[in-house]
């Protein structure tokens, strides 16, 4: 019975001796936020658990004595913690991780100007990342295919000739999307139908998307939203090399590099795109036009010391495209009789300046330079009815920027100011347009509490506009926002946002295009006023992993409503 005894007092031994646990809560050092998807693990075991929702985890079968437990997540600093078990206090343990400089995983927007996580932006914000390189690899000549992976975003063909096609956000018309590259108003206008056509997604990092009235931010054109394209930086050595051949008839050769030289660092892209015309259903008409193009993007960086950063970059591309009667494209005589020809090209120089004053203020000076020549010949019948239309758009930007970051708010003051000039060919100055635009704004943005953040701005912008036989005389415009943020659980959180906008008067809108702007009158601006918006839209988030480690529901529903006054159509 002894012997019994002993032997019922060694198994429980050995069983309580495999018991123990440990209860963590693992959260940013900075911000106190969970880290949900951290890593626990029991050092030099398999033995291991991941955070939930709210960042709480739990490590069983942690046998007795002293014991190292490590606590990771990407993008932070790991931390190994010793513990000698069995714990007396058997609590949870707060376990707070650093983020690296780097923050790989804690995707920073630029649009916003707020330096904040998309997860902690009161504005209705989306974000492309992973998906880039997926996308980059189906259609390496341009991004039309990229930026439709966010729910919402349309791309619409506005001239079936010449594949034309401009992006909508909330069911809204292409004119009212605003495009941004690195934060510079490099598109738009004569080049609208084309921009999405004509860049090349490889040297991109980021994709974001504001959806709503972003014009508080940028100023006019950003009625239902804007799209920001994040260029590769100089942080690393590397070099990217992209060929595609296609059975349909398109062939992408591509390259990019990047270095880093000390103080210095460069980046380029350039990139080759040819397609030949292609019918699918085999009806006599191009449903791909014949295209050939290229690109060449350097960039030059130089960080002469940890307060400043400097770049300047540049564009050059080139475009020629056909589309319409396939014998009309490989110069055949025939009946069908429909051709649609145009050549492009585009310079542009862009440079940046940011300094900083002390550890939350940061002084940001940017210009850019854009200069877009197109010209347009269609051929309507066998008759020989054709209409041609071409010219030269230039802007010039400049912007200075100022901003104070504190763990709980962000202030944003700024000014710029916009010129942009369009010329016609064959001196044809009667629809010639001219503006200049002068803007005022401020931004807020404060994390009342670990639950609620409220954003605000207002905007004040200065237009003229003038045209051969008119001037405005100058509009000015007001332009509040208002957006707030309130997580009521860590699954649940709730979006509500409103601003207005507005939109100047100009003869480049979608419906003109497939007219090559044939009989378009100019604008007469001294009785046409711009187009004024307000937009509102609310957004529900649910995110749960129901406390299990692989699964994950994410479900997200957004509604909007926008009121347009002064639309301008094309009338007979």
């Amino acid at each position: 019975m002894k012997k019994l005894f002993t032997i019922i007092s060694l198994t429980l031994a050995v069983i309580t001796n495999a018991q123990n646990t440990f209860t963590a809560k693992v959260m940013d050092s900075k911000n106190s936020e969970v880290l949900i998807g951290a890593s626990i693990i029991l050092k030099g075991t398999t033995n291991g658990a991941s955070t939930d929702v709210n960042g709480l985890t739990t490590l069983k079968n942690i046998p007795n004595g002293e014991q190292v437990i490590s606590i990771s997540f990407i993008g932070y600093e790991a931390k190994d913690l010793t513990f000698k078990f069995p714990i007396e206090n058997k609590k949870t343990h707060t376990v707070l991780l650093t983020a690296f400089e780097t923050e790989i995983d804690e995707i920073i927007i630029e649009a916003t100007r707020a330096n904040r996580t998309v997860a902690n932006l009161p504005t209705r914000t989306e974000v492309l990342t992973d998906e880039i390189d997926e996308a980059a690899s189906m259609e390496a000549g341009k991004i039309a295919h990229l930026i439709t992976h966010s729910t919402g975003i349309q791309v619409q063909t506005t001239a079936a000739g010449s594949n034309g096609a401009v992006v909508r956000i909330q069911g809204l018309n292409g004119r009212y999307t605003q495009m941004l590259k690195d934060g510079f108003p490099l598109y738009g206008g004569f080049s609208g139908s084309l921009d999405i056509l004509q860049i090349p997604p490889l040297d991109l990092k980021q994709v974001e998307y504001i959806k709503g009235s972003a014009s508080t931010l940028y100023g006019g054109g950003a009625i239902a939203g804007l799209i920001n394209l994040l260029t590769k930086k100089a942080d690393k050595d590397e070099t990217l090399l992209h060929i595609n051949l296609s059975h349909i008839g398109a062939k992408d050769f591509n390259a990019f590099t990047s270095k880093r030289f000390g103080k210095w660092g460069f980046t380029n892209l350039a990139s080759m795109h040819i397609h030949n015309p292609y019918d699918a259903d085999d009806d006599g008409f191009s449903d791909i036009a014949q295209v050939s193009k290229f690109n060449f993007n350097p960039k030059l960086f130089y960080n002469p010391n940890k307060k400043t950063d400097l770049y300047f970059g540049a564009t050059i591309s080139k475009e020629n495209r056909k589309g319409g009667s396939m014998s009309k494209i490989n110069n055949q005589n025939t009946a069908t009789y429909f051709l649609d020809e145009q050549e492009s090209s585009r310079f542009t120089t862009q440079f940046s300046a940011n300094y900083k004053l002390a550890e939350n203020k940061t002084i940001t000076l940017k210009n850019s330079i854009s200069s877009f020549d197109r010209y347009i010949n269609i051929d309507e019948n066998i008759l020989g009815t054709s209409t041609t239309f071409g010219g030269n758009q230039f802007n010039f930007f400049t912007e200075l920027n100022y901003t104070i970051n504190t763990q709980s708010q962000n202030i944003n003051i700024g000014l710029n100011t916009l010129a942009d000039k369009f010329t016609e060919d064959n001196n044809q100055s009667e629809r010639d347009q001219e503006y200049q635009t002068f803007g005022l704004y401020i931004n807020h943005l404060w994390d009342v509490n670990k639950k609620f953040a409220l954003e605000s701005g207002l905007r004040s912008d200065k237009v003229a506009a003038k045209s051969l036989n008119s001037e405005s005389g100058g509009q000015s415009f007001i332009l509040p926002k208002i957006s707030a943020l309130y997580k009521m659980t860590p699954e649940l959180s709730i979006r509500l946002g409103g601003g207005m906008g507005y939109r100047m008067p100009t003869i480049f809108n979608e419906e003109a295009e497939p007219y090559a702007y044939k009989n378009v009158r100019t604008i007469d601006f001294g009785n046409l006023i711009a187009e004024e918006s307000f937009g509102t839209n609310i957004d529900f988030k649910y995110q749960s992993t129901f406390g299990t480690d692989n699964i994950l529901l994410s479900l997200n529903q957004m509604f909007f409503h926008n009121v347009i006054d002064n639309p301008i159509t094309l009338n007979e």
